[in-house]
């Protein structure tokens, strides 16, 4: 009887272990946010930002599928790029990626990132789409590297008792090491809201694709939707700030 029991048991804890984990509802949806450049005396809105968060599927992966839709103003688009919008899915099993696709211009002319996350063979599989040729890298898969839409999502869900934590971010055709850093709770930044404040620091290349600063800085809502209420990074010269729209 006891080594029936034992089984059973067994068998409960490892169905559980199997279990999609979900989400909060308050946590899906859609959150609109502007982007805005800081330099000096100039505070411009250069771009806004639909970033949604849903149920879906990967390859029959129970998945939650992250989109952001960028629309860039009209003035800024020779600076910043066309109108874009960027896929990813994370699997609902442990929050990891599985897959992350960033179509838009370059010089005016289509091409497309794409990462894969190969939990079979152990690998992401990089893919840079570009105007005249393709080109792939593999990187393992460690369970700590994520894309720029997967990240987001880490930072919403990850619990504020881990101080700090080893990220490394895909940026482009390459993978950079970093630090996501805790500091805690932060209240003088946005007034009227409670928001838990992170950093994180990459090493050897900047954020912006110009090759400045090393950080970004995320504040997040201490409700129950965590809600990604600002994203900053520095340029060069100045800051691009992400704002959640009131």
């Amino acid at each position: 009887m006891k080594k029936i029991l034992l089984f059973v048991s067994l068998a409960l804890l490892a169905a559980s272990l199997c279990e999609a984990r979900k989400l909060p509802k308050e946590t899906l949806g859609t959150v609109n946010y502007e982007i805005r450049y800081k330099w000096g005396a100039i505070n411009a809105k250069v771009a806004s930002i639909d970033l949604t968060l849903n149920e879906g599927k990967w390859e029959d992966h129970p998945a939650y599928h992250s989109r952001a839709v960028i629309k860039t103003s009209a003035v800024f688009s020779l600076f910043i790029g066309a109108d874009m919008a960027a896929d990813c899915y994370i699997a609902q099993s442990d929050l990891q990626p599985l897959y992350f696709v960033n179509p838009h211009k370059k010089g005016g002319k289509d091409v497309r990132f794409t990462f894969v996350y190969d939990r079979k063979a152990k690998q992401i599989e990089s893919t840079f789409e570009g105007v005249k040729e393709t080109t792939t890298k593999n990187f393992p898969m460690d369970g700590k590297t994520y894309d720029l839409l997967s990240v987001i999502e880490f930072v919403r869900f990850l619990e504020a008792s881990y101080n700090t934590v080893d990220i490394n971010l895909l940026l482009g055709e390459d993978r950079y090491p970093g630090v996501l850093v805790y500091q805690g709770k932060d209240t003088e930044k946005f007034p009227g809201r409670n928001t838990d404040r992170f950093v994180l620091r990459l090493t050897g290349r900047g954020v912006m694709e110009n090759g400045s600063g090393n950080e970004l800085t995320f504040w997040r809502s201490t409700g129950s939707d965590r809600k990604i209420i600002a994203l900053e990074a520095p340029v060069n010269p100045g800051f691009m700030t992400i704002r959640i729209k009131e």
